[in-house]
């Protein structure tokens, strides 16, 4: 079966900061049935939630914080109210801190089982996404794959594929390593070359990379091979638009990217 095409709402923040609604009213347009969270500029979890019921839109992922600690009652409580499905983490607690080490890397992979732990009651499933500094190697090893063998199938991967490409890896490849936990995906394009270097700033969605030089284009106008990625796809229920920034129109740069995406059967929409 194709995966259902969503959009990481974090591309359009801006857009949305200054008219939610009708923002998001425009990717319910363009097709998307789906869409990605990560906040709510100017609106809370409970007015988004009438909104994407009066546009038919469903939130099956949303980048949000682990339900662990003091938080995890309140991220349930709102994932249950948005129909959420998959609770992905947009970055990792501490950021790069638990990238030093494998004893590091181990200690992060716990937070996962026991977000994963505090889910399962509630039929929800904890995931990671991928930059390309949490791919490099740490004391020998892909510190990935020590992730991987550290947390349970239960806990997901969302592939960033630009990222994977970014840290000098095969997308198709790394989608097959990762195998049932790619249930969701991230089918990102831009110019894997550039030689931009990112810093990290905090969003209202959490800590992210960010650059004075905007590597990221529409899918299907960059060096990532979506085609042959998505050749490699076995078990993902969503593939998801994201565009970290873009040099020009955000909002046609999401449309196009999701008429690539659907005339090539890589995802599907509902128009």
């Amino acid at each position: 079966m194709i995966p259902q095409i969503t959009v990481q709402l974090y591309s359009v923040r801006d857009l949305a900061s200054k008219d939610y609604a009708g923002t998001i009213r425009t990717i319910a347009d363009t097709g998307f049935g789906c869409v990605e969270t990560a906040g709510y500029p100017g609106y809370s979890a409970k007015e988004a939630a009438k909104l994407f019921k009066e546009l038919g839109l469903k939130a099956p992922t949303a980048h949000i914080g682990l339900a662990i600690g003091d938080n995890k009652n309140a991220i349930i409580e709102e994932a249950l109210m948005m129909g959420h499905k998959y609770l992905i983490t947009g970055c990792p607690p501490k950021f790069r801190e638990h990238y030093t080490s494998l004893d590091g890397v181990k200690a992060m992979a716990e937070l996962y089982c026991e977000a994963a732990a505090n889910l399962a009651p509630h039929g929800l499933q904890v995931g990671y996404h991928n930059h390309d500094w949490d791919l490099v190697e740490v004391d020998g090893r892909r510190s990935y794959q020590v992730f991987l063998e550290n947390t349970p199938e239960t806990v997901l991967y969302e592939a960033d594929i630009f990222w994977v490409s970014r840290a000098g890896l095969d997308p198709a490849s790394f989608i097959k390593e990762i195998g049932a936990r790619g249930k969701a995906l991230h089918f990102k394009d831009g110019i894997v070359s550039n030689k931009a270097t990112f810093k990290e700033a905090t969003t209202e969605s959490g800590k992210i990379m960010v650059s004075d030089s905007i590597p990221f284009r529409a899918a299907g106008t960059g060096q990532v091979d979506l085609i042959a990625a998505s050749k490699a796809v076995r078990y993902a229920e969503y593939i998801a638009v994201e565009l970290d920034s873009f040099e020009g129109d955000m909002m046609q740069a999401v449309k196009d990217s999701y008429r690539y995406l659907t005339s090539n059967k890589i995802a599907q929409g509902t128009k």
